[in-house]
C-alpha cells in the first residue's frame, strides 16, 4: 500500500471519529440545556420579596403562601416586615419583634424547611433596614421640608423666616402612617436658605380660581389648592363603576409642570392623567 493513501486514509477515519464524538458531546449538552429548561434546578429558580403588612400575619396564612410558592415553583423568599402597604388585615396585630412576632418567625422558618424552600429575612423593619432603635435620628432617612416667603423688592430684608415642616411623616407636612403607638423622636436640622428672583410668568395654582369638577359634580376643594397634604377630599366612586376623576378648569392658559398625591397610608397606586389644552 502506498505510505502516502494509508496516512490519508488514517487521517479520514481519525477525523470521522472526532466528528461523531463532537457531534454526541453537542447532542448531550443540548439535551442537558433542554432538560434544565423543562425541570430548572433550584438554583436557577426566582425567589421573591415575602412582605408582612401592617402587623396583618397569621400561621395559616403563612403555611398557604409557602405552599403556594412551592407549587408555583418560587424556590424561596425574604421576609420583609414593613409598616405600609394594603391586603388582608386581621384584628389581632402581630407587632415586629414582639415574642409573637418571633414565633411566628420561627413557625415560618420551620414551613420553609418542611416545604424546602430558601428563606431570608431583613435584619431590621423597614425600607432598606434602616429601622431599629440602633439607628439614630441624625443618621436616619429625611425628607427635605422648605418654607416659601415672597418679598417685594428692593428692600433690606431682616425677619424670621417661617419654619419648614418638623414632624415625622413621608413627605412634607404630611404626618406618619403605620401601625406603630410609639412616637419615633424628632429630628429637625437647618439646610440652607435660598433666595431667587421670581420668574415673571410664575403665578399660583389658587390665586387663578380654578373651576374644580369631579364625576359626582362640582365639590369645594379647598383642600386640594391649600398646600397643606393633611386636608383632603373624598370622592365618590360612581355607583354604576366607571372611573373617578377631578377636573381642573382655568379661565387663561396655566402651566402645570408637576402634580403631587400623596396617601397616608399604603403603598400608593398611580393614576393616569389627561392633561387637556385647557389645563395645560
Amino acid at each position: 500500500m502506498n505510505p502516502a493513501y494509508k496516512l490519508r486514509v488514517m487521517m479520514t477515519i481519525i477525523l470521522s471519529v472526532f466528528v461523531l464524538v463532537d457531534l454526541a458531546f453537542a447532542q448531550g449538552q443540548g439535551d442537558v440545556l433542554e432538560q434544565g429548561f423543562k425541570n430548572p434546578p433550584d438554583s436557577a429558580k426566582p425567589r421573591t420579596w415575602w412582605h408582612w403588612t401592617g402587623g396583618n400575619i397569621t400561621k395559616e396564612g403563612i403555611t398557604k403562601d409557602l405552599e403556594w410558592m412551592k407549587r408555583i415553583g418560587i424556590a424561596g423568599m425574604q421576609l420583609a416586615d414593613v409598616s405600609f402597604g394594603i391586603g388582608q388585615t386581621i384584628e389581632e396585630k402581630i407587632e415586629f419583634a414582639s415574642p409573637q412576632w418571633l414565633d411566628t418567625v420561627r413557625y415560618a422558618a420551620s414551613e420553609a424547611q418542611r416545604l424546602e424552600l430558601e428563606m431570608a429575612i431583613f435584619s431590621s423593619a423597614g425600607w432598606s433596614l434602616t429601622g431599629g432603635p440602633w439607628v439614630k435620628p441624625e443618621q436616619a432617612m429625611k425628607k427635605l421640608v422648605w418654607s416659601e416667603t415672597e418679598v417685594e423688592g428692593p428692600i433690606r430684608f431682616n425677619d424670621k423666616l417661617p419654619q419648614p415642616p418638623s414632624n415625622n411623616g413621608p413627605i412634607r407636612n404630611m404626618g406618619r402612617g403605620g401601625r406603630s403607638k410609639q412616637q419615633d423622636p424628632t429630628y429637625y436640622g437647618d439646610s440652607a436658605v435660598v433666595a431667587y428672583r421670581t420668574p415673571t410668568t410664575e403665578g399660583s395654582m389658587a390665586s387663578l380660581n380654578p373651576k374644580i369638577t369631579t364625576n359626582s359634580g362640582i365639590i369645594d376643594a379647598t383642600a386640594l389648592i391649600d398646600d397643606d397634604l393633611n386636608s383632603t377630599v373624598t370622592i365618590p366612586a360612581p355607583k354604576g363603576g366607571g372611573p373617578a376623576w377631578v377636573q381642573f378648569e382655568f379661565a387663561r392658559q396655566f402651566h402645570a409642570r408637576a402634580i403631587t398625591i400623596a396617601g397616608r397610608s399604603g403603598i400608593p397606586v398611580g393614576p393616569n392623567f389627561y392633561l387637556g389644552k385647557k389645563a395645560i
